[in-house]
């Protein structure tokens, strides 16, 4: 949500949550501990995780993008935190204000913090592919950082495609050299996948062929990064589950009730809708509120 333009209120925050939980989605990252100043959307990351106690058979997760966010998100009662850096200095620098080195250094000291708060501890790894500054990122680069990810013990990997640049054979390609390089399963790995190129579900296809099989995606294709120009939303859940399901993988997602929490995604932004299956399942979901009024530059809200 951190790319919606406009606050979101937190009950609408809390009540897409319900509904993904609802659709029985195993894991949902629930807010992010960055620093409000930054990310005024996630002013509110305290209060929403308070209210997570409620909601019963779900894995929440929040992002924490450095030592102090990390202290924030265990202080609100979260025990699953995912620290994020980046594979390319330049939007590491961007995005976090620090160099990679830095930030190795702080996953250390959040590294020890998680040890002795019994937090389970992933990481990101922004860029894995390509950076909106710098290029094509090679898998070289990858398996140096997911190196020193394992050496400061962390396990858990996650390699994100965020701008949405990457291709096919660049996912397998860093698939297959962290696993011939560092000896870690391809199982072991998550991909994180946006969709702005349309590249999204080629990619996680690609992914699979090489054996992962852990996969981020975002409720009715939300998502995007104010710090990556041109970033859109992730990949849609909804698509995601429909390609698994469609190859015969078992999600434990209920389609209908995830596309319940799409349809409610969807109005919180207003951003055209990215994904494909809500549009054709659901049309009337897409069309403008009543009281609408289409003009040449959008919408216009007609007040009552």
């Amino acid at each position: 949500m951190q790319n919606v333009a406009g606050l979101i209120a937190t009950g609408d925050k809390l009540k897409l949550i319900s509904l993904i939980a609802a659709a029985g989605v195993p894991a949902i990252q629930a807010t992010s501990f960055a620093q409000p100043k930054w990310v005024p959307q996630m002013a509110d990351a305290a209060e929403i995780a308070s209210a997570l106690d409620r909601f019963q058979d779900v894995c929440f997760s929040a992002l924490a993008p450095n030592l102090k966010g990390y202290q924030r998100a265990v202080a609100a009662g979260l025990r699953r935190v995912d620290f994020v850096l980046s594979a390319s200095a330049s939007f590491n620098r961007k995005n976090l204000n620090a160099s990679i080195a830095e930030s190795l250094e702080m996953l250390a000291e959040v590294t020890q913090g998680a040890k002795r708060d019994g937090v389970d501890l992933r990481v990101d790894i922004s860029t894995s592919f390509h950076c909106p500054f710098e290029g094509r990122v090679t898998a070289e680069a990858v398996v140096r950082v997911v190196r020193a990810v394992h050496q400061c013990g962390v396990e858990r990997v996650a390699l994100d495609d965020t701008d949405g640049m990457a291709f096919p054979d660049q996912v397998q390609n860093a698939v297959a050299a962290i696993r011939d390089q560092l000896g870690l399963e391809p199982n072991s790995l998550i991909l994180h996948l946006h969709d702005t190129y349309g590249r999204g579900l080629v990619n996680a296809a690609a992914a699979l062929e090489e054996g992962v099989r852990a996969f981020d995606a975002s409720t009715g294709g939300l998502g995007g990064c104010p710090f990556s120009p041109g970033s859109s939303g992730n990949l849609a859940t909804e698509d995601l589950v429909a390609l698994l399901e469609g190859l015969d993988y078992s999600t434990g997602v209920d389609q209908e009730k995830l596309l319940d929490a799409a349809e409610f995604a969807v109005r919180l932004s207003s951003r055209p809708y990215q994904g494909h299956l809500l549009r054709v399942r659901r049309p009337l979901a897409l069309l403008p509120p009543a009281g609408t009024r289409m003009t040449e530059q959008g919408s216009d809200l007609i007040c009552p």
